[in-house]
């Protein structure tokens, strides 16, 4: 059984995990498209696109890439790389490149993570082959175009068989777009082991702190922690926040950056950085007002860090209550404070919430090695 996996570069740090452990019980060649839309990812940081365009052996273009030689099967990455002027047109022509090389290497199992572009669309050529993995069976709000919502109907259309994260949204998603029970399997997200694989930075914050970090956005709930936190400061005035992240305010910031307990870095975060970040802060915080799942959380789970979550879409899921961490009423500023009070005076429950994650998601059902043997249990009995 071969399997051709087309990754995203934006859901590297889900890539990266998730083949670790499956590239050692199954035959995957791993693919990621490079352009100048997608060339920052939480994995990779790409300053200058390699100035040739087509199907390339990742390493033979990016020799950085490299450094995740130990990590998954460097020999089995390719990159579909596109550069220059009018690389939105040009776009078309490597995907085209990209169907005969997944025709010429015949794979049996084309797993896509995202709904193709447009541009991409010449892959569904191949459609009886795929299966989708559904990272968020809705678009996040903000988020919802007419051009996401043209890309998934046709995804949801063309595309046979789908691989949903989370159960609570599993039956709506089908009602939503006519799918079938039988052509949608359940299963989840781990914790994004590769991070452990990244060197950290010299860490000049000496006091506590709690970690916000992610692109930003509307649905992400700033608007309501930047405010709980003046409630958190009045009772807790040694809690520090650090929100870590690039992307545009939806809201005027400007009283909470001249905050002393608020640090906004609102700019692209390199994993040095953001492993350095959470391996020092306390817990997380991700006070999303709507959401499928979550990889930040994953990213505070490969430190056992406790995260504290709002009750919408999978986070119940990732986040079990006084387990991994708590789970509160989203877009509720006084909630908010008061969890993020109770957690930041209670040093041994964190501890405790820490030793949970670490057995679960480590060697658990939870666990990455778990995820890969289901996944290909289920892509065997495909082939059959």
């Amino acid at each position: 059984m071969k399997i051709a996996y087309l990754g995203k570069i934006q859901l590297s740090d889900v890539d990266l995990s998730y083949l670790h452990e499956v590239q050692k019980l199954a035959d995957i060649t791993y693919v990621m498209e490079i352009c100048p839309r997608f060339q920052k990812g939480p994995a990779f940081n790409i300053e200058h696109i390699y100035p040739k365009s087509g199907v390339f052996k990742a390493v033979d273009i990016y020799p950085d890439f490299q450094k995740y030689a130990d990590f998954i099967d460097i020999d089995k990455f390719y990159v579909v790389n596109t550069c220059g002027r009018f690389w939105l047109l040009k776009s078309f022509w490597t995907h085209f490149l990209l169907l005969l090389f997944l025709i010429k290497q015949k794979f049996n199992i084309i797993h896509l993570v995202w709904p193709p572009n447009i541009y991409e669309f010449i892959l569904y050529v191949l459609r009886h082959k795929m299966t989708l993995t559904v990272h968020d069976p809705f678009p996040h709000s903000g988020l919802d175009t007419f051009i996401v919502r043209m890309r998934r109907k046709v995804a949801f259309w063309l595309i046979p068989r789908f691989i949903i994260l989370n159960k609570a949204q599993r039956q709506e998603f089908l009602d939503y777009y006519h799918l079938s029970d039988h052509q949608v399997i359940n299963s989840k997200l781990s914790c994004f082991t590769y991070l452990r694989t990244i060197a950290t930075v010299a860490c000049n914050i000496n006091k506590r702190y709690i970690l916000f970090a992610g692109k930003i956005s509307p649905y992400k709930g700033l608007d309501y922690l930047l405010p709980a936190m003046e409630k958190v400061h009045e009772q807790c005035p040694d809690c520090q926040l650090i929100v870590a992240g690039g992307g545009k305010y939806h809201f005027d910031i400007c009283r909470y950056q001249s905050l002393d307990y608020i640090d906004i870095r609102n700019r692209f975060i390199p994993d040095e950085e953001l492993v350095t970040l959470i391996k020092n802060c306390d817990f997380m915080v991700c006070p999303y007002t709507d959401a499928t799942q979550s990889g930040v959380i994953m990213s505070a789970f490969a430190f056992s860090k406790p995260v504290i979550a709002t009750n919408v879409g999978g986070l119940p899921e990732m986040v079990r209550h006084q387990q991994y961490g708590m789970i509160i009423k989203e877009k509720d500023v006084d909630a908010l404070a008061d969890s993020i009070i109770s957690l930041w005076n209670q040093p041994c429950l964190v501890n405790t919430y820490s030793e949970n994650i670490k057995k679960d998601y480590d060697t658990g059902d939870l666990s990455w090695e778990t995820i890969a043997k289901d996944i290909c249990a289920y892509f065997s009995d495909m082939t059959k």
